[in-house]
């Protein structure tokens, strides 16, 4: 029983194991995570959440762009103080 238990508590021989095991793990994983699981949440619903967030983006851009365009803001004087901040002329 002790022949067999210094033989485990070899260094060597616990490190090979772990890192097997850590290689097996990380296998394990890689293809677990390829799997189309969803938890929650069905297809269509995300597809329906992703539309709405992409239209309240789109809307949000256009009125900036709506705002921009109605104050005669063309973007220069935005350009030249970035300029001026980076120390460029």
């Amino acid at each position: 029983m002790l022949k067999k238990f210094k033989e485990w508590t070899d260094l060597s021989k616990i490190l090979h194991a772990m890192v097997i095991l850590g290689f097996t793990l990380a296998i394990l994983m890689s293809i677990f995570s390829c799997e189309d699981i969803r938890i929650g949440k069905t297809r269509e619903e995300i597809n329906r959440d992703l539309s709405r967030t992409m239209f309240e983006v789109d809307s949000i851009l256009n009125h900036i762009q709506y705002q921009l365009d109605s104050t005669g803001v063309d973007g220069t004087y935005y350009l030249n103080m970035q300029r001026i901040n980076n120390g460029h002329n």
